[in-house]
């Protein structure tokens, strides 16, 4: 799975997309083609430059050359095509010869600016032989031009050309002269081949460099921790940055979420408007930007390495597919279990199990699907309002709706009075709060009548 493929399993990763201060389109399309990693040694890997990132971001004296660092990566294109061009054998024209300039001069003033921060994040091959191939003037500039220095018979033509004596023989002498121009684009192109690996690796290094530091602003952005990785999940005071940004533009706060399992399967009951959708995206997103190398918008946080992450949650997916919600929401499940039957280990988060049947075939789903899971080791989280649930589980349950003092509930600070702490339970009843939060909220009385 690639990170632009996780876009339809939690629509969050749009959010951190559109949160990102890149600065290249190099940039972009390298972290629209990260893979989810499934390798704890890559992920410690990433996190260790992610927090050498985070510690140039944070130090003052390194500002201004993080800005030139950026105002250069902002200029580099991707130039793979041309690469592959002359790994091809083709001679290059000069837009590609520009282009390859372009990139070596900028890579060099990168690497300058690195060394001058002293840091070791993005090892950057060396270009000055490029550079020398295709600036022989020195002039530092990044255009190209054929310089009469490339060629003695060039500088002849073009002497002859300027000193033409009718028009036919200065257009005789400029045809020769592109001649000898075709001659050293080939020779170029020819003493260029031997670098072409070295400037390939240097643009994927800069693209992960501008991924690094936008990674590391929004760590800072958001306070994140640096995820440490165990058999198990522990995330505390956890929060969803979407969803909290919506509510402060609401003037309301979320609630951060404490939240501890291993491989096990959790049953999480609570009434509507408890939060427990929210507390399922959320901590999806935290699994997916902890395995595509993120920092989590928490105080701390254990992550245990996932082969695969399963969501059904919501009945988007119903609406794409043109399926009904009960229908796709059963296949998805039929996926984790075979998953499961497969040996791989994955998260499946599971919203409101069969909701939109009938209350007496629902609970046996649910409860199937619970004693499946425990039996396959899967890790799944499952929310339901169902009462009556027969399968022996780990269960938590939503504290939801706490009254205090004389201020009117209403529709617009409701949530106020709801706490979205987990605590364990051995019930197997669901709060049953629909009638209180109508009574508070005022509706026709008729509606909630015994």
């Amino acid at each position: 799975m690639l990170f632009k493929n996780a876009f339809e399993q939690n629509s969050a990763l749009h959010y951190v997309y559109e949160q990102l201060q890149l600065t290249s389109n190099l940039g972009r399309k390298y972290l629209l083609d990260l893979p989810f990693s499934t390798s704890a040694q890559e992920l410690e890997a990433e996190f260790d430059l992610l927090s050498k990132a985070i510690d140039l971001r944070r130090n003052d004296q390194f500002r201004s050359k993080l800005m030139s660092i950026r105002n250069h990566l902002h200029q580099i294109n991707d130039i793979r095509p041309t690469l592959s061009a002359l790994a091809d054998g083709s001679v290059m024209d000069d837009i590609q010869l520009f282009e390859i300039k372009k990139t070596a001069i900028l890579t060099r003033k990168i690497a300058e600016a690195l060394e001058a921060c002293g840091s070791d994040i993005c090892p950057l091959g060396n270009m000055d032989a490029v550079i020398t191939l295709l600036d022989p003037e020195h002039t530092g500039i990044p255009h190209f031009y054929v310089y009469s220095l490339y060629d003695h018979e060039l500088a002849q033509w073009r002497e002859r050309i300027q000193n033409a004596q009718s028009a036919a023989e200065a257009e005789e002498f400029r045809f020769q002269a592109q001649k000898v121009e075709d001659r050293v684009r080939a020779s170029l192109s020819q003493q260029l081949q031997p670098y072409r690996v070295a400037m390939a690796h240097n643009l994927e290094q800069l693209a992960h460099l501008d991924l690094l530091l936008a990674k590391a602003q929004l760590a800072i952005d958001w306070n994140a921790c640096r995820p440490t990785l165990s058999d198990h999940t522990d995330l505390h005071q956890l929060y969803n940055p979407e969803v909290a940004a919506a509510l402060a533009e609401k003037g309301r706060q979320f609630q951060p979420i404490d939240i501890q399992f291993g491989r096990e399967t959790v049953l999480i009951t609570g009434a509507n408007m408890a939060g427990k959708s929210v507390l399922l995206k959320t901590v999806s997103l935290a699994q997916y930007l902890f395995q595509f190398g993120f920092y989590l918008p928490a105080e701390s946080a254990a992550m245990t390495v996932m082969d695969g992450i399963y969501s059904s949650i919501g009945d988007r997916q119903s609406e794409i597919s043109g399926l009904s919600s009960f229908a796709v929401e059963i296949l998805t499940i039929h996926d984790i279990i075979q998953a499961g039957r497969a040996g791989k280990r994955i998260l499946a988060l599971v919203d409101e199990l069969a909701r939109t049947t009938n209350p007496e075939e629902g609970k046996r789903i649910v409860s199937n699907y619970l004693k499946l899971a425990a039996q396959l080791g899967i890790t799944s989280l499952v929310t339901t309002h169902y009462s009556g649930i027969s399968a022996n589980c780990r269960r938590l349950r939503v504290k939801g709706l706490q009254l205090r003092g004389d201020t009117p509930v209403t529709v617009h600070n409701i949530g106020d009075y709801i706490d979205y702490s987990l605590v364990e339970t051995d019930a197997d009843e669901v709060p049953m709060e629909a009638f209180s939060i109508a009574r508070l909220l005022g509706v026709d009385g008729d509606l909630i009548s015994n």
